[in-house]
């Protein structure tokens, strides 16, 4: 990315939809761009996710497992792993991910020259995440966040230097359900697109022109995982989505139905195509693989359910001594009563201590069956195939800068993709290696081979004053994405499993 993506933001980070009859034509490639009667093309060819996924190269759409894949599959909300057996769970995650090179972010070639080629002064990107699960259902939010700081960048408003922040924010609301006792899982949601961009010397907006948009679009993803088998298949579609601009300061509109802001000829959209892909995965090796989720409830079933007798049973003593102790009668009635109850409360409080007792030793079982029983070492195995839609008259974001033709987006686009994952140091570190190819979305240039490696470290067992199990291990995760002109590192932290 160079500050040619960083001017594109200033300038439309969106427009209002407007008729393009009347406008002139967009001219072939290498012309000025002298109309307002085109589109951009917002593709990023580039995998940004958690550090398991672009590690994998972003082959992930059939391990959908938490906040790590909801990027990639919706579904991931709602898949219940057996690592949790309690009746609800919960996910939080948190990634980074800085492109130390970044020279040709979009792969658009050097159509424009050197000028593109401008070195930026910050670029990076942050993915938090939280999902809250309730047996097979499961709702969440994860965010893909892109921070830009250009210094150097001419202020329209001021024809002076200065420094351009730019913020662009997509969140993910989606909510999803396990069928077939969670081997079929389906997820869904909005996605809301949130694009800023302002000149200020600090993180928060205090003066210069802004510009900022918004567009809303939906996201579906579907895996399916038979128990106890070593595949999967994943699905997930991200149907178009375009943003609208809310003009204002020196945005014009002209006589033609131009909008222009300066010399600048403004699009009548910025467009997401739709995008979507399918996913196979295989593991190799002992560990057992696509494993039902088993709640505490269910494992202890027979000893809960003599409990559960037993109680009744107790409850129909105490009514019967209740009842015999009214009929009775007597001046101290109301002191039998009170006796009775007591000593029946005392039995009601062994029985829930029981209860209680059942199920948490049900949760150890359950637990280190999963962390210590199960063999940890396997070799897993996934591909994907992503595709990018058409945009009609679409241009690149470095073309919309220069106000220069380079049009994007005129064919559908293909992405193969293929990682693989193994724990080589049982319980202490996982290795990830992939490949994928980014296609280009222009006719001047050709697809770019990406290489993707990563690793997670089990690094520190700690409660978070006891917000989490007494035995829940924290992992640090890094990845690297290294292709011609773009190199990235991804860092994060979550839970170790």
């Amino acid at each position: 990315m160079t500050k040619t993506c960083a001017r594109y933001f200033l300038l439309i980070a969106v427009v209002a939809e407007m008729p393009a009859r009347g406008l002139a034509q967009l001219g072939p490639d290498g012309t000025p761009i002298t109309t307002s009667n085109y589109t951009i093309d917002l593709t990023r060819g580039v995998v940004i996710s958690t550090s398991r996924v672009t590690g994998l190269a972003g082959a992930a759409t059939s391990l959908a497992e938490g906040v790590q894949g909801g990027l990639q599959n919706p579904a991931a909300v709602a898949w219940r792993g057996p690592q949790w057996p309690d009746w609800y769970d919960y996910w939080l995650a948190f990634g980074v991910t800085y492109p130390f090179q970044s020279g040709d972010f979009y792969n658009s070639g050097e159509i424009f020259g050197e000028a593109q080629n401008v070195e930026e002064d910050g670029l990076f990107f942050l993915i938090p995440g939280a999902y809250w699960q309730m047996w097979n259902f499961g709702i969440g939010l994860t965010i893909d966040a892109q921070f830009v700081s250009l210094k150097g960048v001419e202020n329209p408003s001021t024809m002076q230097p200065d420094q351009l922040r730019l913020r662009f924010t997509t969140f993910h609301i989606q909510a999803g359900y396990g069928f077939l006792d969670g081997q079929l899982v389906i997820g869904g949601g909005l996605r809301i697109l949130r694009q800023r961009a302002f000149f200020s010397d600090r993180l928060v907006n205090k003066g210069g022109e802004e510009f900022d948009s918004l567009g809303l679009g939906g996201e579906v993803g579907i895996m399916f995982q038979p128990h106890d088998k070593r595949w999967r298949l994943g699905a997930s579609l991200y149907p178009q989505m375009d943003t609208g601009l809310r003009t204002r300061g020196d945005v014009v509109r002209t006589l033609d139905g131009d909008i222009t802001f300066g010399t600048f000829f403004l699009p009548r959209s910025t467009e997401l195509p739709t995008s979507g892909g399918v996913g196979f995965s295989y593991q190799f090796g002992p560990r057992p693989t696509n494993q039902p989720w088993v709640s505490v409830e269910k494992l202890a079933a027979p000893e809960l359910e003599r409990l559960e007798r037993r109680e009744r049973q107790v409850r129909e003593a105490e009514q019967r001594e209740l009842a015999a102790a009214r009929a009775r009668g007597g001046p101290d009635l109301d002191e039998c009563i009170r006796v009775i109850e007591e000593r029946y409360k005392r039995k009601y409080a062994q029985i829930k201590h029981w209860r209680q007792q059942v199920k948490r030793q049900a949760w150890e079982v359950l637990r280190n069956r999963y962390r210590n029983e199960w063999p940890r070492r396997y070799h897993l195995l996934t591909v994907d195939l992503w595709f990018t839609g058409r945009v009609t008259d679409g241009v690149g974001v470095e073309s919309f800068l220069f106000q220069t033709v380079q049009r994007s987006g005129e064919k559908v686009t293909l992405s193969p993709r293929i990682g693989y994952e193994s724990e080589p140091w049982p319980k202490r570190m996982k290795v990830r290696v992939g490949s994928y190819v980014e296609p280009s979305r222009f006719a001047a240039t050709a697809a770019r081979l990406h290489v993707t490696f990563g690793i997670d470290i089990n690094v520190l067992k700690w409660n978070v004053f006891g917000l989490w199990p007494d035995d829940y291990r924290w992992q640090i995760s890094t990845s690297f994405d290294i292709a011609a002109e773009y190199q990235a590192v991804s860092l994060g932290i979550g839970g170790w499993y």
